[in-house]
């Protein structure tokens, strides 16, 4: 091999090697920026409030178990009776549990970064089954005495309670008080009840306003649970361990209904053994941003070094085929120019659309691509073709970041072209006589 080429193939690994470099440092530019991002969404949540998961209402009956046991008086050899009591909770579900959610969804910005927050409205209607006292005794032989019942109302993060919610029980309309009582963030509130003779059935409402970033989730609570959500948000990514049975996502907004049956639910045994509220089982709403820069722009870079490479190789059979030497320091302005592509993307995407964003950084480096190697070639047509190449790689490489699902096969189809393509340019070149000459001294057939 001559000596002239031996020296142009390490220039270029050499060269390669530090455009990989810059490109990892690109992909780090393009991490801090997202942790920022990150970092203002959490900013933001710390005085505003979070994503926020509602469940209830429930009803939590006081009661107090009373019993007595045989024990041997100490120092002596009688046995005496002695009470014991235990005082537990009861914990009553509803039967049925309906849900009507409608939320407004707006973007509240930090400098250039911006976080989703929402305001909801719920409506939450159902019934409960009011157990009779026998219904609350747990051991057979004690004796059950009822000591009073509140209400609860699971919320995920307190401070997006927009105001005091409106509960009605049949007649009764309860006053709400912090805390819980339970394991569950949220708000509770006595209520004037005492077992009947009979159990019976008996409907609610609750009025209920909260606030949020992020997402939206319910827990379905009920023996039977019907859950409606809406929002003019165009964006909504559907998520839980209950996906709708019905949806209807379009640029005006979408309305999602959940039907969820209780057999298919583990909520109440989550709820009595105590599960955290963020724990439990639920059905929701993400309100995303598909298009936010930083992970389409990560995917971008990951394409980098393989575009920087197609380019190389289309220089170097320029210098086989056509008979031109192009100087290493050509190619190094090239592949930094096409490195530059993703830092000036991730640059104009934080304040204009990503789609144009892109359009501009493609258009801004073609056109540079294309002026330079016109000028370095001295032709005119040779530039013009080289930035038609160029194009042809940034629109294949934006159909990659639009189909995530089909990426990796119309990457190999890319592929493949590319390698038939210059297998193909170069069937005729003599490569025995390239390793013995210097580039620009041997030319290939077409």
């Amino acid at each position: 091999m001559s000596v002239r080429v031996l020296f142009k193939l390490l220039v270029l690994g050499g060269l390669s090697l530090g455009l990989l470099i810059a490109l990892a440092a690109i992909g780090g530019v393009v991490h801090e920026r997202k942790m920022l991002q990150i970092g203002v969404e959490r900013e933001i949540s710390e005085s505003f409030a979070g994503e926020q998961q509602v469940l209830g209402p429930l009803l939590v009956l006081q009661v107090e178990d009373r019993w007595t046991v045989s024990e041997r008086h100490s120092g002596s050899q009688e046995m005496r009776e002695v009470a014991r009591s235990e005082t537990r909770s009861v914990t009553v579900f509803p039967e049925s549990l309906e849900v009507d959610t409608a939320a407004e969804v707006e973007e509240l910005s930090r400098g250039i970064f911006k976080a989703r927050v929402f305001q909801s409205v719920s409506e939450i209607r159902g019934e409960f089954r009011l157990p009779v006292l026998s219904e609350l005794q747990s051991v057979e032989g004690r004796e059950t005495r009822f000591l009073n019942a509140r209400v609860v109302l699971g919320i995920e993060d307190i401070r997006g309670l927009s105001s005091v919610p409106r509960f009605v029980l049949g007649e009764r309309e309860a006053v709400w008080a912090s805390g819980t009582g339970m394991t569950l963030s949220g708000i509770q509130a006595p209520l004037e009840w005492e077992p009947g003779e009979k159990a019976v059935k008996t409907p609610f409402e609750l009025d209920l306003e909260i606030h949020g970033m992020g997402a939206l989730f319910v827990t379905p609570a009920g023996a039977e649970n019907r859950i409606r959500m809406q929002s003019a948000w165009p964006h909504p990514s559907f998520t839980g361990n209950f996906l709708p049975a019905s949806r209807r996502v379009s640029a005006e907004g979408f309305e999602a209904e959940w039907r969820v049956n209780g057999l298919a639910s583990n909520v109440r045994q989550q709820v009595q053994g105590g599960t955290a509220l963020s724990r439990l089982q639920r059905l929701g709403v993400r309100f995303i941003d598909p298009i936010t820069p930083y992970p389409l722009t990560n995917r971008a870079v990951k394409y980098g070094f393989l575009f920087i490479g197609i380019t190389f190789i289309s220089f170097f059979l320029y210098e086989i085929i056509a008979a031109l030497r192009i100087h290493p320091i050509q190619y190094s302005f090239v592949g930094f120019a096409q490195a530059l592509f993703f830092l000036l993307l991730l640059g104009l995407s934080e304040h204009i659309r990503f789609g144009l964003a892109y359009g501009v950084a493609t258009a801004a480096t073609c056109g540079l691509l294309g002026v330079y190697v016109a000028a370095i070639l001295k032709s005119r047509a040779r530039g013009v073709t080289f930035a038609g190449l160029m194009l042809f790689l940034y629109g294949s490489m934006w159909g990659l970041l639009q189909s995530e699902d089909h990426a990796l096969v119309a990457g190999s189809v890319l592929l493949f072209v590319l390698l038939g393509s210059l297998m193909w340019l170069t069937r005729k070149v003599d490569w025995y006589a390239l390793t013995s000459a210097a580039p620009g001294e041997v030319k290939g057939e077409r």
